[in-house]
């Protein structure tokens, strides 16, 4: 019978006296080097894995990003594309068709308010920001885009407080936490 190597056998002692003769050398892990390299691997591929964000299926562009849920009524990616292309005006309509079509979105509700707060009517962006997040209190879009509004109202008190949420909300960081940041450094 082939025991195990001292410090191996005090290891398996520490559990049952009758295991430590028993413990063969050939089941103790191989921390050689090449395993260490592909477990280190592995583990940095998964982590790129989940830290990138989800994708609408059979949507190739980059408007998922401005979705925070899966199903979105037909013309929401026409819209997106509007407000990328800072086309606000023809975007509202289109919007506020679809806020009739899906009340409890509150990715659409974020689109109203920044495309309102764009064209300058702050009221009216604040009013579907508040949506929004009554929606969806973590909203990152909405608590970015609102902390941005409450700058613009000279209320760096209230858009501090988005930025506290939104650092509750992204701790491993996000674009909506940087941008927010940016802006208030700016003031």
């Amino acid at each position: 019978m082939r025991t195990a190597p001292a410090p191996l056998a005090q290891f398996a002692s520490q559990f049952s006296p009758r295991f430590a003769p028993q413990f063969a050398p050939q089941f103790a892990p191989q921390f050689t080097p090449r395993f260490l390299a592909l477990l280190f691997a592995g583990l940095l591929l998964a982590g790129l894995l989940l830290a990138q964000p989800a994708r609408a299926a059979g949507n190739d562009d980059d408007s998922s990003s401005y979705s925070s849920s899966k199903a979105k009524p037909a013309g929401y990616y026409q819209a997106v594309k509007l407000v990328k292309a800072e086309e606000f005006a023809a975007a509202l309509p289109l919007l506020a068709e679809l806020a009739k079509k899906a009340p409890k979105d509150a990715d659409i509700h974020n689109l109203l308010g920044f495309s309102w707060r764009k064209t300058g009517d702050l009221a009216r962006a604040a009013s579907h920001y508040e949506t929004a997040l009554t929606l969806d209190p973590k909203h990152k879009g909405a608590l970015e885009y609102q902390g941005e509004l409450f700058l613009m109202q000279g209320n760096r008190a209230a858009a501090e407080a988005n930025l506290a949420k939104l650092k509750k909300i992204c701790w491993l960081g996000c674009d909506a936490l940087e941008d927010l940041q940016a802006a208030l450094a700016k003031q």
